[in-house]
């Protein structure tokens, strides 16, 4: 008879978990994006190899130089390229780099997620909209210089990137293993590092949290079955995990930018550049 209640406890913690409603919100309350996930097709990337690049954060010269290098690397500059979001902030030429990234993506071979920054500067946005006093604080007075088309292109970011050509997903900041894409948190997705255990229906589950010193890097156990590129996580710096590898490695604090060239043939090729200064501290 315990075996029995037992068993129908677990169909019901597992029926409920399936019922639960899909956590379409993010951390700011700020409209959603027209898709959160995305799947490039075979048809959008074509036989272009795939470069996927770290958290640039305003380095306008250091991605123009990643891109010469990857582009120097296959002998073409038809490449398509995917960035992991954190584009802009805190860096030196936010305009610039969005203004490359919307005309690569213009021509169709550039193709981007959703940061937590990226959602920062919508915040300011909006507040900018609603409130025609709003002061914005001294480190986002560039955003003057955004036309209401960039802020519409960082809007329309979805928060994932599906990528069947290579088996591979994109996020920003990462996923809670054991759970299917569709029902990923969003705030998640663009702000956890770790994951820890939370007590659910007496089950312990996986959580996300934005913490590197509360439980454990969430990509140490992710297990497929796609493999995931992100960003984010400056302080762990390059991350290759069988089934993950983070790419963001502080670019804007005078380290490097990095991302990870794919070829045709599926062969994977990390490039660098170091950064020309610290921007920020």
């Amino acid at each position: 008879m315990a075996a029995v209640v037992f068993n129908s406890l677990s169909l019901l913690r597992g029926l409920l978990g399936f019922l639960k409603p899909y956590p379409a919100k993010n951390k700011y309350g700020l409209p959603l994006p027209p898709e959160c996930h995305i799947v490039l097709s075979d048809e959008d990337i074509g036989n272009r190899p795939i470069m996927i690049i770290g958290d640039v954060h305003g380095c306008y010269d250091e991605l123009e130089n990643l891109i010469s290098k990857a582009q120097n690397i296959v002998n073409t500059s038809d490449i398509y390229f995917i960035f992991v979001g954190d584009m802009v902030n805190k860096g030196p030429k936010n305009l610039e780099v969005l203004t490359l990234v919307r005309s690569l993506a213009k021509k169709g071979i550039a193709a981007a997620v959703k940061g937590n920054h990226e959602e920062s500067l919508l915040r300011e946005y909006r507040s900018m909209c609603q409130d025609k006093d709003y002061k914005l604080s001294s480190k986002y007075q560039y955003l003057k210089e955004f036309s209401t088309d960039d802020f519409n292109f960082l809007h329309n970011l979805p928060y994932s990137l599906s990528i069947p050509k290579i088996n591979s997903i994109v996020v920003h900041a990462g996923l809670v293993p054991g759970v299917p894409l569709s029902r990923q948190c969003l705030i998640d997705l663009c702000h956890m590092r770790n994951v820890v255990y939370d007590v659910h229906f007496w089950d312990p589950v996986l959580t996300g949290n934005s913490k590197v010193d509360e439980g454990v890097a969430w990509a140490s156990m992710w297990k497929g079955p796609q493999h995931v590129y992100y960003g984010h996580d400056a302080r762990r710096g390059l991350q290759d995990l069988p089934h993950a590898t983070g790419l963001d490695t502080g670019c804007v604090y005078g380290l490097n930018l990095t991302g990870i060239l794919i070829t045709s043939t599926g062969e994977r090729h990390f490039v660098s550049v170091p950064a020309k200064q610290s921007y920020y501290s």
